[in-house]
């Protein structure tokens, strides 16, 4: 049993009523366990329900405690560890504002294009420029920009989905 705390992505099915998200939200800080990144959208409006993904970290016993302890709470329909399938996608939506001087412009698009980040702004200095990708990727871009001044950024949080239909049930 390995005591080493591992980033876990957790997809949650939940009905989607007041209170619910700040019940899911509740569990964590009451019991001292942190959410990393948090990502919650209407998924299913027939049926009002809402996906919620949680990354958190732990160790095994940690996070299955707090999976346990999810599956308790009334409104929660399904729990996935996308974590612990063979295979997923994971991607995180950034927005970043950026002051990007005439005389840097030229370097400033070659890292655009490397990325194929989408403009959603421009005037004068300013831009505003959309990128999505995996954490990583996100990150490599924010080391690439750093050379520029950027002046606000926000990122959605990540949102996952596992590859094949095996762990869904039926």
């Amino acid at each position: 049993m390995s005591n080493l705390n591992t980033k876990h992505i957790l997809s949650i099915m939940v009905h989607n009523e007041p209170g619910v998200l700040a019940s899911d939200v509740g569990l964590f800080s009451g019991r001292g366990y942190n959410i990393e990144s948090l990502s919650v959208s209407e998924v299913d409006s027939d049926r009002f329900l809402s996906r919620v993904t949680i990354v958190t970290s732990g160790t095994k016993i940690i996070v299955d405690q707090i999976k346990a302890q999810l599956k308790k709470l009334i409104p929660v329909h399904d729990l996935v560890d996308i974590t612990e399938l063979n295979s997923f996608i994971g991607k995180e939506l950034i927005l970043i504002k950026l002051n990007v001087k005439t005389n840097t412009k030229k370097s400033f698009e070659r890292v655009v294009n490397k990325f194929k980040v989408f403009r959603l702004f421009e005037k004068g200095n300013e831009i505003i420029i959309q990128f999505s990708g995996s954490p990583l990727e996100i990150s490599n871009l924010l080391k690439k920009l750093k050379p520029f001044k950027i002046i606000e950024q926000t990122r959605s949080g990540l949102v996952s989905m596992a590859l094949g239909t095996d762990y869904i049930k039926k």
